[in-house]
C-alpha cells in the first residue's frame, strides 16, 4: 500500500524490528541515499538499516499547550525541512548522517566513515552495521540483544478470549460518537504474551510516531488509563442539540446504540476494559494511512479503545466557535478517545530486560498495517 507522503530528502523509509523480523523497506520518492549505502553494504538491503533512521533522527517540539510532542524521523523531517524543502535538512540528521553528508554524500563517503565511531558508543560504524545496529544511535550497540518479542496476526488475536463493549468515544477536537468495539482486552493479550512480573506498564505506538503510555494498574492521575481492571459502568447520554443528525457534534447513528435513550445504563457484559479492537460495529476498521499533510487517516486494522475513567456526556469540540450549547467544551472532562491509539502496531512492555536493545519506535509499523499484524516486545517471555 502506497502511503501518501510527498517530500524528497535523504533516505526516508520505514524501520522494521531487528534482524530477526525483516520486511521490505519503504523508500521515499526521489531519495537516492539508501542506494549509496547498499552499494557498500549490499547484504543490509531490506534490514532496519535500509531506512531513513540510518541517517535521520527524530525530534521533539512543544505544542501550543506546552506539551512535548515526539516525532519520528519521517515526521521530524517534514516538520523541520518542510514539504516545500525550505528548511535545513541537516537539522534532521543523526551523527552518522552528518558524517555521511560531510564526507560527500555518496558511496565513497560511506566507505570513508566505516572506521569512525559516529555515535560515540565505543564501536566503529562498520562493526555496528555488521551487527545490524544503528551507527548513529548510541543506545543501539552490538552488545545488546533484541528484546523478547511476539508478532500476532489477526487469526491469532481471534483465537484468544474475545471482548465486546459499547461506549462513548469522547474527544477534545474531533467528533464524539457512540460505537461498539470488539477485540481482545490488553490484559488478556499481555498474559498470552507472557508478561513478566517486572513489568510496570505498556507504551503503544502508531506508525506515524504517536505513542501512549498505560500503567498496568489503576492510577489516580486522570490521564493514566490502566491495563488491568475494569472502568466505571456508563450511561447513554443523548441530547437532541448534540446529535450530528441535527447539526450537532456527536454521532449517535451506530446500529449498536439502538434501544438506548438518555440516561439508560449501558450494557457491558464483562465490564468496560482497555481493549485492542479490530471490529467497529461489526466491521473492519479502515487501515491507517499517512496523508499528504502528515496526518494519520483511518483507525485500523487495530485500535486501542480507552473507556472514560470519569463519566461525562459528549461535549462540544474545543475548536467550535459556538460554545453556547447544552454541553459546551470542558477541558476538565474525560476525553478518553484522545488516548485511544489509532492504527496500533507496536506494544512495548516496560521496562526492557537488562542487556536488550530497543527498536526505533518512531519508525516501525507500516508493514504491520499492510499485513494486519501487531508486535509486542519488552518485558515478556517472548515467542512460544
Amino acid at each position: 500500500m502506497f502511503k501518501k507522503m510527498f517530500i524528497a530528502s535523504i533516505g526516508i523509509a520505514i524501520l522494521f524490528f531487528a534482524a530477526s523480523v525483516v520486511f521490505s523497506s519503504y523508500h521515499h520518492m526521489g531519495e537516492k541515499d539508501s542506494a549509496e549505502f547498499i552499494k557498500v553494504y549490499p547484504d543490509k538491503q531490506n534490514t532496519k538499516l535500509d531506512s531513513c533512521a540510518l541517517c535521520h533522527a527524530g525530534g521533539e517540539y512543544k505544542n501550543s499547550s506546552n506539551v512535548a510532542i515526539s516525532m519520528g524521523s519521517c515526521q521530524w523531517c517534514h516538520y523541520k525541512y518542510g514539504y516545500d524543502g525550505k528548511g535545513n535538512i541537516k537539522e534532521t540528521l543523526n551523527a552518522y548522517g552528518n558524517d555521511y553528508i560531510s564526507g560527500g554524500r555518496n558511496s565513497d563517503s560511506i566507505s570513508a566513515i566505516a572506521s569512525r565511531d559516529s555515535d560515540g558508543d565505543g564501536y566503529n560504524n562498520k562493526t555496528e552495521i555488521a551487527a545490524v545496529r544503528f551507527p548513529g544511535n548510541k543506545g543501539d550497540d552490538p552488545e545488546k540483544k533484541p528484546a523478547p518479542s511476539r508478532v500476532y496476526t489477526r487469526a491469532q488475536l481471534e483465537s484468544l478470549p474475545q471482548h465486546t463493549q459499547f461506549l462513548l468515544m469522547s474527544a477534545s477536537k474531533s467528533e464524539d460518537f457512540y460505537a461498539e468495539y470488539k477485540g481482545v482486552t490488553l490484559e488478556t493479550l499481555l498474559k498470552d504474551a507472557g508478561i513478566l512480573d517486572s513489568a510496570t506498564g505498556i507504551r503503544i505506538y502508531s506508525p506515524d510516531g504517536w505513542s501512549q503510555y498505560h500503567p498496568l494498574y489503576p492510577d489516580a492521575d486522570p490521564a493514566m488509563y490502566h491495563v488491568i481492571g475494569d472502568y466505571p459502568s456508563a450511561v447513554y447520554q443523548y441530547e437532541k442539540q448534540a446529535d450530528k443528525a441535527n447539526g450537532g457534534w456527536c454521532d449517535y447513528s451506530a446500529a449498536s446504540g439502538r434501544g438506548y435513550s438518555n440516561n439508560t445504563p449501558i450494557k457491558a457484559p464483562g465490564g468496560l476494559k482497555l481493549l485492542l479492537a479490530y471490529l467497529r460495529d461489526g466491521k473492519n476498521m479502515d487501515p491507517g494511512t499517512l496523508s499528504s499533510d502528515n496526518k494519520l487517516d483511518g483507525e485500523g486494522p487495530y485500535r486501542v479503545i480507552v473507556p472514560q475513567k470519569t463519566l461525562n456526556p459528549p461535549d462540544q469540540g474545543s475548536s467550535a466557535k459556538n460554545q453556547d450549547v447544552v454541553w459546551p467544551y470542558n477541558s476538565a472532562w474525560d476525553h478518553s478517545a484522545g488516548s485511544s491509539t489509532r492504527t496500533a502496531t507496536i506494544i512495548k512492555v516496560e521496562p526492557l530486560p537488562e542487556g536488550t536493545t530497543d527498536i526505533d519506535l518512531m519508525e516501525a509499523g507500516w508493514g504491520y498495517v499492510d499485513e494486519g499484524k501487531i508486535i509486542i516486545y519488552g518485558a515478556i517471555k517472548g515467542a512460544k
